[in-house]
């Protein structure tokens, strides 16, 4: 048990404490009361006989009811106290217990200004008993504290707050242990399941960090696979610059053929980690350039210009089949960089001849920008991997790139709360559609 399970514990155990004994005490009282008033109306003329005395104690003073109470018969003598402040009785009897004095039927009386004097009448006991004998509890008395009742109403809430604590800090203690075990580098936790069937705050806040579990570890399973595929991808070219120089070396009178070899090889390094500092990079710039309302028309008339003379140079052309007048809140620069990546890639795979065609379709909240090619296509298998770094399709038999371009288009698209995806055309070809919400 932890510190927070006593916290909690004494924190509910207090609270009903405090319930039982406050909610005992009142009903206490108000049977008291009660029971005070139901032994005045039993015995009328006990009022009769505090009135009586009460008069004569304001009429003739102390000594008047004395010699009043001389007066009286023993029985009825026996059972009238008068009491000073300093709770002495007047004729100097021993008083009873504290209990059968509670409330009794009594008159005060105050003579001058400060002798104040208490009448009471106590039950009759038994013949010959004197005043606080008999019975404790005659017919009619005032019942005692009720501490059984109060005692068995303590032991069920003891139980009840140890029950209701345990059912607050579990899901705190297993949470605790998650975040320890997260910390560990342990990413298969399931908080969710260990807080049981649970339907409050504490079972969304266990779904909560599966949640984020799960894609810390997506995260980190992604960087691992990043920098395993990046060594992979400078292991060639590294390697190819070794035998250049080993070649060069070797073979001095083609040293400048050599050279040339090792300075091409050098550029697509300097290419490859340019395109993996810009993947990188992606995020900072998303968060430090605002958005702006864009029209689509404007960036696919720049677009399509741009492109165009890599797809003549390519044997291939770029249609517009449909545009729907659309604009979405944007960064123009990441925008235009992803849907320029999805159109070049389009462009490498469509067959000689075969258009690149574009495609804008707005819908009642979002609109879709539709490039589709004329090339092979991927495997079925492959088209939730394809926009991840680094992908290479089985198909693809021709040289060029590093298979970043989609990886950097989703990471843009998801940046402005879109969403991109591929499929495969029936009449052969794949399409890659990028969804973004209207400004």
């Amino acid at each position: 048990m932890g510190r927070l399970f006593w916290k909690l514990f004494l924190i509910l155990w207090l609270a009903q404490i405090s319930t039982v004994f406050g909610v005992g005490a009142v009903f206490w009282l108000r049977h008291r009361m009660e029971s005070a008033a139901a032994i005045e109306q039993q015995h009328p003329m006990d009022t009769v006989v505090l009135d009586m005395a009460a008069a004569v104690l304001r009429r003739e003073g102390v000594a008047g009811l004395r010699a009043h109470l001389q007066d009286m018969s023993t029985k009825a003598r026996n059972h009238l106290l008068v009491l000073d402040d300093q709770q002495h009785e007047l004729l100097g009897r021993a008083l009873p217990a504290p209990d059968r004095l509670g409330l009794r039927p009594m008159r005060e009386v105050t003579l001058g200004a400060s002798a104040h004097y208490r009448l009471l009448l106590l039950p009759p006991g038994p013949p010959g008993s004197m005043p606080g004998g008999g019975p404790e509890h005659g017919p009619g008395e005032p019942s005692p504290f009720p501490l059984l009742p109060i005692i068995g109403a303590l032991l069920a809430s003891l139980l009840f707050g140890a029950i209701l604590a345990r059912y607050l800090s579990k899901p705190i203690r297993l949470m605790s242990e998650a975040f320890q075990s997260v910390a560990r580098g342990e990413m298969d936790v399931h908080l969710a399941s260990d807080l049981g069937s649970r339907r409050d705050e504490l079972a969304d806040l266990g779904r909560d960090f599966d949640g984020l579990a799960h894609r810390l570890k997506q995260l980190i399973t992604g960087q691992r696979r990043l920098f395993h595929d990046v060594s992979h991808e400078l292991r060639s070219p590294l390697a190819r610059l070794n035998a250049a120089v080993d070649l060069a070396r070797q073979q001095p009178e083609k040293l400048e053929e050599w050279l040339d070899r090792i300075e091409r090889e050098s550029g697509r390094m300097d290419a490859l980690v340019g395109e993996i500092l810009a993947l990188a990079r992606l995020d900072a710039e998303a968060s430090q350039h605002p958005a702006e309302c864009l029209p689509v028309d404007v960036l696919l008339e720049e677009l399509i210009t741009d492109a165009q003379f890599e797809a003549e140079a390519n044997g291939t052309s770029i249609l517009l089949l449909q545009e729907d007048a659309a604009e979405v809140m944007a960064q123009p620069e990441l925008l235009s960089r992803a849907l320029e990546n999805v159109v070049r890639n389009a462009i490498h795979h469509t067959r000689k001849g075969g258009p690149v065609s574009l495609a804008v379709m707005r819908g009642a909240a979002e609109v879709t920008i539709a490039v589709s090619d004329c090339g092979p296509g991927v495997p079925e298998h492959e088209l939730k991997t394809i926009f991840e770094p680094f992908f290479r399709s089985e198909q693809n038999t021709q040289p060029g790139g590093y298979g970043l371009g989609l990886a950097m288009a989703q990471r843009i698209v998801e940046a402005h709360q879109g969403r991109i995806q591929a499929v495969n055309l029936p009449q052969g070809g794949l399409q890659v559609s990028i969804t973004l919400p209207l400004a």
